[in-house]
């Protein structure tokens, strides 16, 4: 038996759409013995329980945690993959993630890069490049190119790789989180005991949201972290607070009619932030018109969990499942 037989690939969905189309036909490409399991909303045009390689279930509108649990349960593959729909993997993806998962039994995870595809226009493309920068992904910012391999504590559900009885053993995912579920299962398999690899010959390629989406993103992000700090069993979740910090220095600007000797903290901090961002925005650009998109995409990525963070708790960021999902 060849190795992807020996994996079921989870895809959870909202809709069938290009996107998709593309997610099942390079995962067949790359592994055409595994049993590839297509979660929707609702049932695809025409219905059936099949769409092109994939097997359908049909759910309902619930979680992306929910989906993957669901997809866990509906197969009996040793290894399961999750990935998502608007990603697709790179040649070997899922084989070589199955062989360093056989040749380390205390491994519990095992990823790579989600990368900008290299199609990717229009802001999408300032989107990927700046989340290069750990002024936007911090010290995971590894995780978004093709970095050593490492062991680590986290890892994103679009590109993760585990054993289904593991899986199965840890409670699967939280169905309660709609965000930062994957954070939750990677703490639940660290604590068991089990190690995290990053590795670069596991990659997917993963669309970046357009700067309307992102800025989405990056709110909600802000906004849930008071509910999940809870689950912070790490110095390095508590990292996720330094955009609260920055945003409220920012606003602290207002008192200076008030206090202008604050002007003199104040204005020389502001004008190194303004230096950083023109600094990690030439040193990220590939070409000179990424120019003005990158530096606000990286701003946005910087300041816009903050921003989240302040807002969430008064009640201004209405029906953020909405705002987070990855659509126009």
């Amino acid at each position: 038996m060849t190795d992807d037989r020996d994996a079921a690939i989870v895809i959870p969905a909202v809709v069938v759409n290009p996107l998709v189309d593309r997610c099942i036909a390079e995962c067949h490409a790359d592994s055409p013995g595994a049993d590839i399991i297509l979660l929707l909303d609702k049932a695809p045009p025409g219905g059936g329980d099949t769409y092109g390689a994939a097997r359908v279930i049909v759910t309902g509108p619930v979680t992306i945690s929910a989906k993957r649990n669901r997809g866990s349960e509906a197969t009996d593959r040793t290894f399961l993959a999750f990935i998502d729909s608007d990603a697709y993997p790179a040649p070997g993806w899922l084989g070589n993630a199955i062989r360093e998962l056989k040749q380390d039994p205390m491994l519990g995870i095992c990823g790579g890069p989600n990368v900008s595809p290299p199609d990717a226009r229009g802001s999408e493309r300032y989107v990927g490049l700046a989340q290069k920068s750990a002024l936007v992904t911090g010290h995971l910012n590894f995780r978004k190119q093709k970095a050593p391999a490492r062991y680590c504590d986290d890892l994103p559900s679009c590109n993760m790789v585990m054993r289904r009885a593991d899986y199965l053993a840890l409670g699967g995912m939280d169905e309660d989180l709609y965000i930062y579920e994957d954070k939750d299962l990677c703490r639940k398999v660290v604590e068991a005991g089990q190690r995290i690899l990053f590795t670069p010959d596991v990659l997917v390629f993963h669309r970046d949201r357009p700067l309307n989406l992102f800025i989405n993103q990056r709110l909600v992000w802000g906004a849930n972290i008071w509910t999940t700090v809870s689950r912070a069993r790490r110095a390095s979740d508590l990292i996720v607070f330094l955009p609260v910090a920055a945003v409220v220095f920012f606003l602290s600007g207002a008192i200076m009619p008030w206090l202008p000797a604050w002007g003199w903290v104040w204005g020389p901090v502001a004008g190194l932030y303004g230096l950083l961002i023109a600094g990690e925005t030439f040193r990220r650009a590939e070409r000179p018109r990424d120019l003005p998109g990158l530096a606000l995409a990286l701003v946005i990525g910087n300041l816009g969990p903050g921003i989240g963070a302040v807002l969430g708790p008064l009640g201004l960021l209405p029906d953020q499942r909405r705002l987070y999902r990855n659509f126009e």
